[in-house]
């Protein structure tokens, strides 16, 4: 029987149009008047709303284990605000790979018009829904579920409007599992990633015996036994009670399963067919394959508890229920049930590709698993959503045994590069050592040449610089009779990128501007906006000032051009060459806009070099614990291993170095790479390090003969104008000679030139005019005792105890008397390696104090404190705030807190 021919056109006539009406017909209706032991938690979703009502968003997660009655709450709320609210349900759904924006897609849905996902432009659709919730005279109520099977896309929308809520009159719910644990790091990110005075944590917990008692004596049943059994999980409760036998069942499975034995044989099968769809179950394509024309099938599983109505979609009263029916069909009925599902959805339009790929591959559908796969993968692109695009990629490369080897190696070139937007290295590199092999099988020389160059780029990425200029080349040699390709122009954009890293700027411009030439011959925007990105970084790096424009206009010319992806690239070329020339007006605003960028493309590589660029201003500026702070994120958060965690590492150490706190093995990862002894835009940062390690005395051997090689390269290379001024500083700061020539030495910013020219008054107003107080007292403490008394008040207002110790030393061997003492030393370090800010921190969560508590308590920000416990949580090897507190007990920390 061909089940895709009996698929309606439109929504068919019967004794009822819609499951509603269903719900109605036998008397079914989703009473949640009854929710025990939960008036806590509603009562303080009913205070965030009224928040909301008064302009004061917020974002309110309830979590909970699988069970514990997190969508029955949430959904009670939401059908309780349906007059007085305008409420929007969506929902993730347990796909093998998640759909990118799923919940919104059910939004999409039900506002008929009114709202609509961008196909191409994640912004543009995090965009159209903040209009959707804020276009109205109510508040706007967003309901998403199950978060944890969430994509990344869906992630990053509330990290969009959580940024952007605290004063519209939104609501928005999210409902999570806390005990899934692959979902556990991505979401600690993404609350610590969020303003904390408008989010709030809703944590439910299991009934008590006094709760279950109520509903035990409902049925006659014993309590206690009940409650032994169940541990008050409300759902475990509900599917035991229901199975009316006189044993406690041993797992919810069984329960589960026993209370389908009193359905009959046709809705047992209508059951089986909803089962095999994740989450809504789709009435119509129900309908036909249940072959259950009159619902009397879902009218008799409604009636039996299986399945609720909500408006016009089914569902499972609980996923676990959904999975125990599921997964006690036999493999055969399985495949043979998605099989018929697949080609029902093949004959309509505008179905998810998401969708008919997981339907084929329980199936065994191969060869529409490979296609469908694919077209996923293009569907997650366009928004930015790389990771799913990887897994999607992943799985028709798996199953696509039949490809040819030129086919192989374009999608193995396609996985690597969308798995370096993402940061997922080793998978990338693994891909494209695969697609070299296939490329030569093939005898494809373009098509080797384009995989050598993103093999390159790849190599750079993982701190092999050699490695990369030699397949960079190789590339070039290879395509030399090819040059009208855009292929070759690619990769002619790919070593001017490698020269301008490597401060080759008279090659790295010349190569850009072929590149562009090349790239509007051919009519490749993309490839144009990559050179021009070289080209203008090139030319900024020698004079931020004059150059910083010209990558603000490559920025407009990229918007213009509709290349989103090379946004965050620009931005981190950007706010990068600013922090480096100490150039503060409206960096912070391109950090957030970059930021931003990064996000929305999914390209958390370029995420975390930012935020580690970040955490290098901070420090410059005196805001010593926020930068930690953001280091630590980069860190100890979701982030690849690479070059891309350098900034963070650097500012790190310099933080530790100048708190006195040990390095802790911060910087052993980028010295292993080989790009510390051959980059200038990594060895110089890691010289200075030592240098500055080595002024306060701690053990550096070759400190200075390793700053006076990367000065030496910076005075002859005379690219990045801000690695020759830190140098010299350095140096002059050790007591070293400095010759630099005046047509260069004025080219340095004003603070630079006056201390290397031994004018410290007039180098510590230079560095005071640009906020950068440890600067300011190093220079001051060149001074006469005044001078001095002032660099030892800065240096102690900055916790910089080695300084201060260091010109205490200097100034009592100069014979100063009545010498400040300055704060008291911690006098233990943390046995479980943490900061002292992090021990203050764990010392308040021990105490049971919330997020906003602890920030006003030490007055620094609510998302500092986020940060701060994001790390310690990764120190403790925990994921609660009770696990820490049990964490610290066991390694002896309470005490050490007491003191």
């Amino acid at each position: 029987m061909d089940l895709a021919a009996r698929l309606p056109k439109r929504r068919a006539s019967g004794p009822f149009r819609t499951v509603a009406d269903a719900a109605k017909l036998v008397h079914v209706r989703l009473d949640y008047s009854k929710l025990l032991e939960r008036e806590e938690p509603r009562s303080r979703l009913e205070e965030a709303l009224n928040a909301a009502r008064a302009g004061r968003g917020r974002v309110v997660s309830i979590e909970g284990e699988a069970g514990i009655g997190k969508t029955s709450l949430a959904l009670s709320f939401a059908e309780a605000h349906r007059s007085d609210a305008r409420v929007y349900l969506g929902g993730c759904e347990h796909l093998a790979t998640p759909e990118p924006l799923g919940p919104l897609r059910d939004i999409a849905r039900d506002t008929q018009g009114r709202f609509s996902v961008s196909a191409t432009s994640q912004l543009a659709t995090f965009e159209a829904l903040l209009r959707l919730l804020t276009s109205g005279r109510d508040p706007g109520l967003l309901l998403i579920e199950d978060i944890h099977w969430a994509d990344d896309p869906t992630l990053d929308l509330f990290r969009y409007v959580g940024r952007r809520i605290r004063a519209a009159p939104i609501l928005i719910v999210a409902t999570f599992r806390n005990d899934e644990a692959p979902s556990q790091p991505r979401l600690a990110a993404l609350w610590a990633d969020m303003p904390r005075d408008c989010r709030e944590r809703i944590d439910l917990h299991p009934l008590s015996p006094a709760a279950v008692s109520v509903l035990a004596e409902q049925s006659g049943r014993a309590a206690r036994e009940i409650f032994e059994a169940t541990g008050g999980n409300p759902f475990h409760v509900t599917e035991f009670l229901a199975t009316e036998r006189s044993a406690v069942p041993h797992s919810v499975r069984d329960a589960t399963l026993a209370r389908t034995v009193r359905l009959s044989s046709h809705a047992r099968r209508t059951l089986d067919c909803a089962s095999i769809f994740p989450r809504q179950i789709d009435q119509e394509m129900l309908r036909v394959l249940a072959e259950d024309a009159n619902y009397a099938g879902v009218e008799e599983c409604m009636r039996g508890g299986m399945l609720n109505a909500t408006g016009e979609t089914l569902a499972f009263r609980h996923e676990l229920a959904r999975r125990a029916v599921h997964d006690a069909m036999s493999p055969l009925r399985r495949r043979e049930l998605h099989a018929a599902a697949l080609e029902l959805l093949k004959a309509r339009e505008h179905v998810r590709a998401a969708e008919l790929a997981h339907h084929a591959h329980e199936a065994a559908a191969m060869e529409d698993l490979v296609v469908y796969s694919l077209r996923a993968a293009d569907e997650a692109d366009a928004l930015g959503a790389y990771r799913e695009s990887v897994a999607h990629l992943g799985r028709a490369l798996e199953h696509g045994g039949w490809l040819s080897n030129a086919e192989r190696a374009d999608l193995l070139e396609r996985q690597a590069e969308t798995g370096e937007q993402c940061g997922a290295f080793e998978m990338a590199m693994a891909a494209i050592e695969e697609a070299i092999a296939a490329r030569k099988r093939a005898g494809d020389i373009v098509g080797l040449g384009n995989a050598l160059r993103i093999s390159a780029r790849l190599h750079w990425q993982h701190g092999q610089p050699e490695l990369a200029e030699q397949q960079s080349r190789e590339a070039l040699e290879v395509m030399r009779d090819h040059q009208q390709t855009w292929q070759y122009a690619m990769a002619l954009s790919g070593q001017s990128q490698l020269d301008m890293l490597a401060d080759r700027n008279d090659e790295a411009i010349p190569r850009a501007l072929e590149a562009m030439a090349r790239a509007e011959r051919l009519g490749r925007s993309d490839i144009y906006l990559h050179a021009l990105t070289n080209a203008t970084a090139a030319r900024s790096s020698a004079d931020v000032e004059a150059g910083a424009p010209h990558i603000l206009a490559a920025l407009t010319e990229a918007r213009r051009r509709g290349e989103p992806d090379l946004l965050p690239r620009l931005y981190s070329n950007l706010v990068y060459m600013m922090t480096c020339d100490r150039r503060y007006r409206r960096l912070f605003e391109y950090f957030e806009e970059g930021i931003n960028a990064a996000v929305a493309r999914d390209n958390s590589p370029l995420d975390a070099y930012m935020r580690g660029t970040r955490a290098i201003a901070l420090l410059d500026l005196g805001r010593t614990q926020e930068a930690v702070a953001e280091a630590e994120f980069v860190l100890c958060g979701p982030y690849p291993r690479g070059t891309i965690r350098f900034n963070a590492q650097i500012a790190l150490a310099r933080a530790r170095i100048r708190m006195g706190v040990p390095e802790d093995g911060v910087l052993d990862e980028v010295r292993s790479m080989p790009t510390a002894q051959r980059d200038i835009m990594r060895r110089a940062p890691l010289a200075v390090v030592d240098a500055e390690a080595l002024w306060l005395g701690l053990p550096r051997p070759g400190a200075r003969e390793r700053l006076r090689a990367a000065f030496d390269v910076a005075l002859r290379a005379q690219g990045q104008m801000w690695t020759l001024a830190d140098t010299a500083l350095w140096l002059k700061i050790l007591g070293e000679s400095v010759q630099i020539p005046d047509e260069i030495i004025s080219r340095l910013r004003p603070a630079h030139q006056a201390y290397i020219a031994g004018a410290w008054l007039e180098a510590a107003n230079s560095w005071s005019e640009l906020g950068c107080v440890y600067e300011q007292a190093i220079a001051l403490s060149m001074g006469d005792e005044a001078a001095q008394r002032e660099a030892l008040a800065l240096f102690d207002g900055l916790g910089a105890a080695p300084a201060a110790a260091r010109l205490r030393r200097q100034m009592r061997a100069r014979g100063t008397r009545a010498i400040p003492r300055g704060p008291i030393a911690e006098t233990r370090a943390s046995p479980a390696g943490l900061t002292r800010r992090q021990s203050q921190v764990l010392a308040l969560v021990i105490e049971g104090l919330s997020n906003a508590e602890i920030a006003g308590r030490l007055c620094i920000s609510p998302r500092t404190i986020e940060h701060h416990v994001s790390a310690i949580m990764t120190r403790l090897d925990v994921s609660t705030r009770h696990e820490a507190k049990d964490a610290a007990r066991k390694r002896g920390l309470l005490t050490e807190h007491k003191n």
